[in-house]
């Protein structure tokens, strides 16, 4: 069974603010859609950054292959069990040689 993800307007916002690269930005649009199918295989329960379910995954910029983009997105599963919330998020690069 697929599950609904649904961003909060904050996370939206969130990727705004982080005025990633486009080609980021548009692969970051597209991850969560990897939670669609068996989300439980891709989560991970943690204390930090969010309690609860994370969602983490980095990739390197194509256009600049120095620059890698570390991601951890809070999820939480909805009350009709159909559902995944993403709630929060954090974004950090590092630069490499």
């Amino acid at each position: 069974m697929p599950y609904r993800i649904r961003l909060a307007s904050r996370v939206r916002s969130l990727l705004s603010d982080w005025r990633l690269p486009l080609a980021v930005f548009v692969y970051v649009g597209l991850r969560p859609e990897a939670l669609e199918s068996r989300p439980a295989e891709k989560l991970i329960r943690a204390a930090t950054p969010y309690p609860g379910m994370n969602y983490r995954f980095s990739l390197v910029d194509p256009d600049n292959r120095l620059a890698e983009y570390h991601f951890i997105f809070h999820v939480a599963y909805g009350q009709d069990e159909e559902t995944l919330h993403v709630t929060n998020g954090i974004c950090q690069v590092s630069f490499g040689w």
